[in-house]
């Protein structure tokens, strides 16, 4: 049986190594996100003929569409593999993709601000991802998403370095997917019932004049009750784990 002492000492050495990891992600992340935004620079230069602009949206060639939406998903995985080599265990090695994920995204807007001085704020619509179709929303959006799924991961990462008793829970899981569908459906909603009524080429000269803040929120409100009952849990079992040693 471990004395108290040893288990302290333990749990000190777990959580400098999961800081020093999330030190080290979080440069990968932030080069990526520097990446991401230099290459949107120059695609929005190509294809809207300003930095700046976004909207109307333009009708892409499949094959382009194609080498787009593939850009994404390698983008995505190369973000998942620094996950996968910076984990220690299964719960951790999707904790630091999330964080990574967070971080880049996070940073991706802050980057191009600094470049080109957009978005004008935080309410300015951007096409934020392409797979299976775009989502659009406001800037801030993907930032409040961000800034909860980079907290939430770090805090477990955290947990997860001092003991391998920390569980995300069936429930907690259900709750945070449907949270997930409801702000996937206020992004990509109106895409779909374009889609449908008109085509992938009714998309050509859209551009976004309103947003569905409240399924938004109320699918934000979900993915955070799920993530602080998580963590809420996990410290729980550790807790209980600490006292029966």
């Amino acid at each position: 049986m471990r004395l108290p002492a040893d288990i302290e000492r333990v749990d000190q050495l777990a959580e400098i190594g999961g800081v020093k990891k999330a030190f080290t992600v979080s440069i990968y992340a932030i080069a990526m996100a520097y990446v991401e935004s230099a290459v949107v620079v120059y695609l929005r230069q190509m294809i809207f003929g300003s930095v700046s602009e976004v909207f109307p949206m333009k009708y892409l060639q499949p094959n382009f569409a194609l080498i787009e939406v593939g850009r994404e998903a390698a983008t995505v995985i190369m973000l998942l593999a620094v996950g996968l080599l910076a984990g220690r265990n299964k719960l951790q090695k999707w904790m630091f993709f999330i964080y990574a994920f967070a971080l880049w995204d996070i940073f991706y807007y802050v980057f191009l601000k600094l470049m080109i001085g957009w978005p004008s704020s935080l309410l300015s619509f951007d096409i934020l991802f392409l797979i299976p179709v775009a989502w659009i929303g406001p800037v801030l959006t993907p930032v409040l998403i961000s800034i909860l799924l980079g907290a939430g991961s770090l805090a477990l990462i955290n947990l997860a370095d001092r003991s391998d008793e920390v569980r995300i829970g069936g429930r907690n899981s259900w709750v945070f997917a449907a949270g997930c569908f409801v702000v996937l459906y206020s992004f990509t909603g109106k895409i779909f019932h374009i889609l449908f009524s008109v085509g992938p080429k009714g998309l050509g000269n859209y551009a976004p004049t309103s947003f569905d803040w409240i399924p938004f929120l109320a699918g934000y409100l979900l993915m955070c009750a799920a993530v602080v009952k998580i963590i809420s849990d996990s410290y729980r079992r550790i807790k209980r784990e600490k006292v029966i040693q």
